[in-house]
This record gives structure tokens, sequence and C-alpha cells, in this order.
């Protein structure tokens, strides 16, 4: 089985053929999650995917990790088979990682993809009560009315309602990889903390890499307000959302998903990796990583008050609603595709 040689040890898998794009999977997932979809992107990239500290086939340091960190595996994980940058899609908390990354170490990404994330802090924008009590009672339904066997109760969280109950057997299908890896309580806290301990709005007008932000129109566990808040605040960034879909739209309308990728990244092509960090914020890039966690903690009390500022002022109103300033000029695309139906998609005039 292919490792990375130093440590913590990654385990990965490469597959297809074409530009390199590695894969970065979500909130104690392993990258088996993709099995289901990988030979689509395959017919189109080299697909580099892997599990993430403390998930799945991965080693689970003893120690707390940071988004930082995670994000340097990445890059740990590249340098490992040979690639000095690639595409990067980030899915959930991949896409935290796959943001910091982008960030932290600009020349080692080209296209940016994020699907369903978050800015991260408490200038993100929080699931709404009504989110919250659709998802509760769709979870509690499906626990009463099949024991939590048939849909699992995950499956309200990926998925819109209608999908499991239209597709059961397909449902299971993708379902299957989800629980085959178990997190340990400490591998979950030490992965929440680091997803709570994060924060990244101050920093998004820095990002370099051209970005697509992919959100299912249904999505029931990450807010849509997210990604119009990340769309409007990195410089070159477009967001498509997908309709009809969940958090997990890339299983629940893979075709359409990849379709709406591929012609996003036709159309930017060639896509160059970013410039390196220089000066002395790169010289602190291994201190700023090692101590990642608790500047986290700094960077989110931080954004607590602006937060509180930023309400008073009414920004912050602006913010949780993707209006940020100079926001993005939004129209409306149709898709090739015969069973497409229009997208939203907002993109720098």
């Amino acid at each position: 089985m292919p490792y990375t040689r130093r440590g913590p040890r990654l385990y990965y898998e490469r597959t297809g053929s074409g530009e390199p794009m590695l894969f970065v999977t979500g909130w104690m997932l392993s990258s088996a999650v993709f099995e289901t979809v990988l030979p689509l992107y395959a017919e189109h990239f080299d697909c580099i995917t892997y599990d993430n500290r403390w998930a799945g086939r991965s080693a689970a340091p003893p120690r707390l990790t940071s988004i930082p960190e995670m994000a340097t595996d990445a890059t740990r994980l590249l340098d490992e088979i040979g690639l000095d940058s690639a595409h990067v899609f980030g899915i959930s908390l991949g896409g935290m990682i796959a943001l910091e990354l982008a960030l932290r170490h600009p020349d080692r990404v080209r296209g940016l993809v994020l699907a369903g994330t978050s800015p991260g802090g408490p200038r993100a924008a929080p699931p709404g009560p009504k989110m919250i009590g659709s998802l509760v009672y769709r979870i509690a339904r499906d626990l009463v009315r099949q024991r939590g066997i048939d849909p699992p109760p995950i499956s309200a969280a990926l998925f819109t309602p209608e999908f499991p109950e239209r597709n059961p057997e397909r449902t299971r299908e993708l379902l299957e990889p989800f629980g085959r890896y178990q997190v340990t309580p400490w591998g979950a806290a030490a992965q929440t903390l680091a997803t709570v301990y994060h924060e990244t709005v101050s920093r998004l007008p820095q990002m370099q890499a051209p970005t697509l932000l992919m959100h299912g129109g249904r999505d029931s566990m990450s807010p849509l307000a997210n990604s119009r808040i990340l769309a409007g605040l990195i410089p070159d960034a477009e967001l498509i959302i997908v309709p009809d879909s969940g958090h997990a739209f890339s299983l629940e309308r893979p075709e359409l998903s990849l379709e709406l990728m591929l012609g996003w990244l036709n159309r930017r092509s060639p896509i160059p990796a970013g410039r390196p960090r220089t000066g002395l914020s790169a010289r602190l890039e291994p201190l700023t990583r090692a101590f990642g966690l608790p500047i986290g903690v700094l960077r989110t009390g931080h954004g607590l008050i602006v937060g509180g500022v930023d309400g008073v002022s009414g920004r912050r109103r602006q913010l949780t609603r993707g209006e940020a300033p100079e926001s993005p000029v939004e129209q409306i695309a149709e898709l090739p595709s015969e069973d497409a139906r229009a997208v939203e998609v907002q993109a720098r005039a």
C-alpha cells in the first residue's frame, strides 16, 4: 500500500491521466468516499487521493493538530510523488484545508475548487435554526422509519430528501465507503478542534489561485452564504450552485458536477501555479505552522471582536448574506447538458 515515507504517514492512491488534481476529503472521512465517482475524473485528470491525518488509513499522531499542519501534509504528499503543483479539489473540511494550502503555499496550487466549504471562524455563516431543525427531523425520521438501516441517517446530511427515496440501492453504494474506516474519539476531537479554531476571512484577499466555489443548491450541512463570502472576498473567484443537490453534490449529481468543473477549467486553462511567498511571512511559515492551533485560537478571538464591530456597523449582515464589499456580479448560466437546469454563476466582472 502506498504511504508517504515521512510522518505522519499518509495513505494515498493515484489513478488516471492528465493534469494532476489533488482531492482533499472532509471531516473524519477517508478518501474511499471518492471511489464511486473517481473513474469519471480519472478520464480527465491524474487523480491523487489521500486520507488526512487522523482519518482512514493514515497515521494518528498522539497530539492535536491544525488546519495549517493538515495543509502542509498535502505539500509533503506532492513532494513524495514528484509534483511541483496541482489543481486542488477540497470538499467540506477538505475545502478549508485546500484554502489554507493555497494561502500558505501558493506555488503548489494551480486551480482551486472548493466544494460546500467555509472560510472558518466566527465571521463565517453558521447553520440557521431552520436548517438545523430540518436536518434533525430528517435524521430522526430515518431512524424511526427503518431503525437507521435504510436509508442510513447520514444520508439526510449529504443528499436531498428525494435522492435516497428514489435511488435506495445507489444511496447504499455511495454511503458504504463512509463507514469503512472508523475514526477514534481522539481523532474526531483533533479534527474538530482544528476546524473550530481556524479562520481565513482576513487573508482571503491574498489568494493567488483562480478559484471555483461549488455548492449544492439544497445543502443542509453548510450554508450557501459561506460560499458567497468566499466568492466575494477571493480576488478571482466564481461561484456555481449545483441545482437539486445536497452537501455531497459531487456524489448525488456526479456527471453534472464534473461537467461544471471542466467547463470552468477549460475556460481558464492553462492555469499556472502561483508565486511562492517571500519575505518574513515565508521565513516564519514553519513556526506559524507548528503553532497553528494557538494562532487559530487568536485569529478566532480577533474575528469575534471584528465581527462584533461589523455587527454594529451592519457589515456582518452583509458578510453572512454573501454581500461582501465589491461583491461579484451575478448572472444565470444555461448549461449545455440536457439534464442541467439553470445554475447561478457568480464571477467578478
